[in-house]
């Protein structure tokens, strides 16, 4: 053994970590500014706007054209009347307003009255139409934020808003009813109906001709229907009765309850998971067919 002092060298000490670079530092710090700066702003842009905030009605009168086009974004009412076309521009204003405009062509007028996409410090400013115009016009209505109410027209409607709910009473033409996010109500229609909205309820009854109704989210009625009917929804119930032609009731999500008119009709019915009642009376050499399908809910088919 070895006389010689054994030594032992100290372990090493690990590094301290390195700290968070003070230009990162920097920039966090930024950015926090910045945002709680834009904040504020937008907090007093909005007392501002709020502060300024009013409504105002102009009128103003054309000569009867064939058709007219109504482009808004606010609620849209439209009822019928004789001799000229009355407008009513109801402008919802603050820090900025509505600008209202018209073009005219040949047998057509377009109305609009809007505050256009530009949406920073506008929170209040949107622009409505109340019209009344000849029942016979041809009358197609876009507003990007609002309700469409619509009564008394006989001539063809096309009625689309990106954001309400759509009212349609006593059409004589043809109609068609848009929304992506509102429910849809139509009575007293003479000829074919389609109703379409992503999420709200459909109801429709007293169509003279055929109807289709389809919404991915709501509860769809149906009831008098000459001509042909389908109702589907993505998820809700559906209850349809009184349709003279052939009736198409799907639904992914909800209960489907259909009931004749007392003529035999040829019927398909299923449910993945639900009861099945048939109550109706039901023919393989029927004419007229019934078709009753839902995902998720009891199907029935009953006697009038």
């Amino acid at each position: 053994m070895s006389d010689y002092p054994v030594t032992y060298a100290p372990a090493p000490v690990p590094p301290p970590a390195p700290e968070r670079s003070s230009t990162h530092k920097r920039v966090f710090l930024t950015v926090g500014l910045v945002l709680g700066v834009l904040l504020i702003a937008q907090a007093a842009v909005m007392l501002v706007d709020l502060s300024m905030s009013k409504t105002t009605t102009t009128h103003h009168s054309y000569p009867a054209v064939a058709a007219v086009e109504l482009v808004a974004d606010g609620d849209v009412h439209i009822t019928a009347g004789q001799g000229a076309i009355e407008v009513d521009a109801v402008a919802h204003s603050g820090i900025r307003s509505p600008r209202y405009s018209v073009q005219t062509t040949p047998g057509r007028l377009v109305v609009t009255h809007k505050c256009g996409s530009w949406s920073w410090g506008s929170w209040r400013c949107s622009g409505g139409l109340d019209v009344t115009l000849p029942a016979g016009t041809q009358v197609q209505v876009r507003t990007s934020n609002g309700e469409v109410v619509a009564s008394g027209l006989a001539g063809d409607v096309d009625l689309h808003t990106s954001n309400g709910r759509i009212e349609a009473a006593n059409i004589d033409g043809r109609l068609t009813a848009r929304t992506s996010n509102g429910a849809i109500s139509v009575r007293d229609a003479a000829h074919d109906v389609t109703l379409r909205t992503s999420n709200g309820t459909i109801q429709a009854a007293n169509v003279g001709g055929s109807l289709e109704a389809q919404t991915s989210n709501g509860a769809v009625e149906v009831r008098t229907v000459g001509g042909d009917a389908s109702a589907q929804t993505s998820n809700g119930r559906i209850d349809v009765e009184k349709v003279s032609g052939n009736v198409v009731a799907r639904t992914s999500n909800g209960r489907v309850t259909v009931t004749g008119t007392g003529e035999p009709v040829r019927l398909t019915i299923s449910t993945s998971n639900g009861s099945q009642t048939v109550q109706g009376a039901t023919s393989q050499d029927a004419t007229r067919t019934v078709e009753i399908r839902s995902s998720n809910g009891d199907v029935a088919y009953l006697a009038p």
